[in-house]
C-alpha cells in the first residue's frame, strides 16, 4: 500500500491565523491552484482511490484529482480536522482574557489540552484509527490519496509509521507538501513539494 496524504489547500483563514477546526472554510485562489497542482503532480499514480474530509476545504481539494482519475472522491467524517470548540475562528492576538487564558493553557500542553466543545489528540486518534485500519484492509497493494488536516494528518502519519502523538507534535504539514507513505515492517515516508503557480513536474 502507498497513500498519498495530502493537505487542503489554503484558505483565508490560513491566511489569518484563525483556528479553523471544523469551521466550514473556502478556498483561497491560492487555495484553488493547490489543488490543481495536485492533481498534476498525481497525474501518473494509477490511485485506486480518493479519500477525502466532509469539510469544504479538504472536499475542493480533492475533487480536481479524483475527477482527472474518474474515480468517486469518498468524503469521510472521521476525517475532519480536530475539533477547537470556542477557540475556532480566533487568532493568538484575539485580546478576548477568555480567549488567551484558553490559548496559553493549549500551548502548555498541547497533548492533553481539551478546549471547551471541542477534543483533545487522544480522541482524534481514537477516531482516526479504525479507518486506518480499514484502508490497509481494502487496499494491501494499492496506492491511495488522503486529502485531510494540519492535525488531522500529524495523526495519520502517526498511525502509518507506528510513531507515537509525542513523535509527530511538531509535524507542521504545508499546503503544497504530498507525503507518501509506505507502512510496513520498515514504513518509508517521501515528501513531495509542488508550486501551485506552475505545472508540478516529478512522477511520484
Amino acid at each position: 500500500m502507498r497513500v498519498f496524504l495530502a493537505r487542503h489547500g489554503e484558505t483565508e483563514w490560513n491566511v489569518e491565523h484563525r483556528l479553523q477546526g471544523r469551521s466550514d472554510t473556502r478556498l483561497t485562489p491560492r487555495g484553488e491552484a493547490h489543488a490543481r497542482a495536485l492533481a498534476g503532480l498525481l497525474e501518473d499514480v494509477p490511485l485506486a482511490a480518493v479519500y477525502s474530509s466532509t469539510l469544504r476545504r479538504a472536499l475542493d481539494t480533492a475533487r480536481p484529482v479524483a475527477a482527472a482519475k474518474a474515480l468517486a472522491c469518498l468524503a469521510r467524517p472521521e476525517l475532519v480536522e480536530i475539533g477547537y470548540g470556542v477557540l475556532e475562528g480566533h487568532t493568538p492576538r484575539d485580546p478576548d482574557p477568555e480567549i488567551q487564558r484558553l490559548w496559553a493553557a493549549r500551548k502548555r500542553d498541547p497533548l492533553g489540552f481539551r478546549v471547551p466543545g471541542g477534543e483533545s489528540y487522544q480522541e482524534l486518534r481514537a477516531r482516526l484509527a479504525p479507518f486506518v485500519d480499514e484502508i490497509g484492509r481494502r487496499h494491501p497493494r494499492e496506492p491511495l490519496l488522503v486529502v485531510a488536516h494540519r492535525a488531522t494528518n500529524r495523526v495519520l502519519l502517526g498511525l502509518l509509521l507506528g510513531k507515537s502523538l509525542e513523535e509527530i507534535l511538531s509535524f507542521k504539514h504545508k499546503h503544497d507538501w504530498v507525503l507518501e507513505i509506505r507502512p510496513g515492517h520498515v514504513p518509508e515516508c517521501i515528501r513531495h513539494q509542488y508550486a501551485p503557480s506552475a505545472e508540478p513536474g516529478g512522477n511520484p
